[in-house]
């Protein structure tokens, strides 16, 4: 796989399951697939399952290259990073009865940034976990005003519609909906709701005592003695946009491969 955990425990405020990017170019070719709308494929690769990908259209995957080089550098790398996210959450719920929701198709588009929930062995609920996604060189800033404020607002169940229509369509069609039914009351229950900050930290926050800082006043929004609920998922890049426009510049060049030669 092209990324390394570390995860560092900041208990009992936050465990961050913090990562570093190994292979930037097989990234890229996933993050590519991604973009394709092949997240099952890519899924399949990440528990090491054999798969065929389907054979796209010139003028579909120009259409992708498209909105990448047409979409501002920030909306850019925060649709690139979302997919770099779900990428890392996948690998680090591999083996599990893991059901996640599509990344976003485009660039700044509006929603929940990641759901996914996880089953036991007897298909009772284990967690849902919803995870926000920054691709930002203001991290701290993006967390106070924009996080934690989503977290609080699905802690209070203003969101319960979203995450019912979200679960619903990623396990209403296994066994015939039993599945379904049986955790459809747990979905309200705020024990099983798992919160994720997936964020490029800057180079100040690299130590525990950084990382501290950077999630300060985590446990004002997702309740909980222990960090069991509170989780991020953060990544440092040095001269992060510079890192990010050499990504943007692999991805093209994957999906450029993907064209077709036959005219």
């Amino acid at each position: 796989m092209p990324i390394n955990f570390i995860n560092t425990d900041c208990s009992p405020l936050v465990i961050d399951n913090d990562y570093e990017i190994i292979n930037k170019d097989l990234l890229a070719n996933y993050v590519g697939e991604l973009l394709l709308g092949h997240h099952h494929h890519v899924y399949r690769i990440i528990n090491s399952l054999s798969t065929n990908f389907p054979v796209h259209p010139n003028d579909s995957i120009e259409q992708i290259i498209q909105k990448i080089t047409s979409a501002s550098i920030p909306k850019r790398d925060g649709w690139l990073f979302q997919m770099i996210s779900w990428i890392v959450l996948a690998e680090n719920n591999k083996g599990e009865k893991y059901y996640s929701n599509y990344p976003h198709f485009a660039p700044a588009q509006h929603g929940i940034d990641g759901l996914a929930i996880v089953l036991d062995n007897e298909d009772n609920l284990s967690r849902i976990i919803i995870t926000e996604d920054k691709c930002t060189t203001s991290p701290r800033g993006k967390i106070t005003q924009q996080v934690f404020p989503e977290f609080l607002d699905f802690e209070d169940g203003k969101k319960n519609n979203a995450l019912v229509s979200i679960i619903s369509s990623l396990i209403g069609h296994i066994d015939a909906g039993n599945i379904l039914e049986g955790i459809q009351n747990d979905i309200f229950d705020n024990d099983y709701r798992n919160y994720r900050i997936s964020i490029t930290r800057e180079e100040s926050h690299n130590d525990i005592a950084g990382r501290k800082r950077l999630f300060k006043n985590y446990e004002n929004y997702v309740s909980g003695d222990n960090s069991s609920r509170r989780t991020g998922a953060t990544v440092y890049l040095e001269d992060m946009r510079v890192w990010m426009e050499d990504f943007s510049t692999k991805v093209i060049a994957f999906l450029e491969s993907k064209k077709s030669t036959d005219v």
